[in-house]
């Protein structure tokens, strides 16, 4: 899986920088970059805590989701000297805390589950000129979110006794609402450094939380289940490299014409 990850970022890489020196002459030239941000969950867009219980409600369940974070690689594509689109691919890292009660057995615990998945961003840009170098940006696009696999952890709570939390994806793919709005300093030799503020809203949830309580040799079982909807804000730092720009290069004549 890391070997996986290192050669589709390294295509990415490839890919950008060859993009970027084939369009560089134009009169609005590609940009490369590199981006990193903290994932904040909020209860504005999404759910910061999901409660949920079993249909007795002898098993109590509380999803929270905790600070994350994306980091990746970025292209933006100029189309006049205001408007750009940009797309990319990011990796997020979301992190939830699982807490599991079951009251009546005197259990209380608790288990840390991340998630991970994968972002391709395509936003339409807009930018606004504050001054020679500084400028005012807002975006506003989809995304394309795919969830590689579930993730499940277990928890012993005694002899024979086990509680075993789950995030199952509702789908490996789904979609989701990009919106963002920062202020970007430029220079010629040292490219572009962003600094804002993002919001990505899924269409629908995007996950299972799911708590299973286990004692074998018994058959007893308890299942408490609820669909989590995984929306947050970012603070966006992003950085551009300097566009390289095609030298015209004179080689000396040789002894031989």
């Amino acid at each position: 899986m890391i070997k996986l990850r290192l050669l589709c970022l390294l295509g990415f890489l490839t890919f950008s920088l060859n993009a970027q020196m084939k369009f560089s002459n134009q009169k609005y030239p590609t940009y490369f970059g590199i981006c990193a941000s903290p994932v904040i969950p909020t209860n504005f867009i999404g759910a910061k805590a999901t409660y949920f219980e079993d249909t007795t409600g002898a098993m109590q369940t509380t999803f929270t989701n905790k600070v994350g974070y994306t980091f990746g690689g970025i292209i933006r594509i100029g189309l006049t000297k205001n408007i750009s689109i940009e797309t990319g691919l990011s990796q997020v890292r979301r992190i939830y805390n699982a807490q599991v009660n079951i009251p009546d057995s005197g259990i209380y615990r608790n288990q840390e589950l991340a998630f991970v998945n994968y972002d391709v961003p395509i936003n339409g840009m807009i930018h606004v000129q504050l001054d020679r170098k500084w400028f005012m940006n807002a975006n506003l696009g989809i995304a394309i979110n795919h969830y590689p696999s579930d993730v499940r952890d277990s928890i012993i709570v005694g002899q024979g006794k086990s509680i075993y939390v789950e995030g199952r994806r509702t789908n490996r793919t789904y979609f989701s609402m990009n919106a963002g709005i920062g202020f970007e300093y430029r220079t010629e030799k040292s490219g572009i450094i962003y600094i804002g503020a993002g919001a990505k809203v899924p269409f629908r949830p995007t996950l299972f939380g799911v708590s299973i309580f286990n004692q074998s040799g018994t058959g007893n079982k308890i299942v408490a289940y609820k669909p989590i909807i995984a929306g947050y804000f970012t603070i966006d730092l992003r950085y551009y490299l300097p566009n390289q720009k095609n030298r015209n290069i004179t080689f000396p004549k040789g002894p031989i014409e």
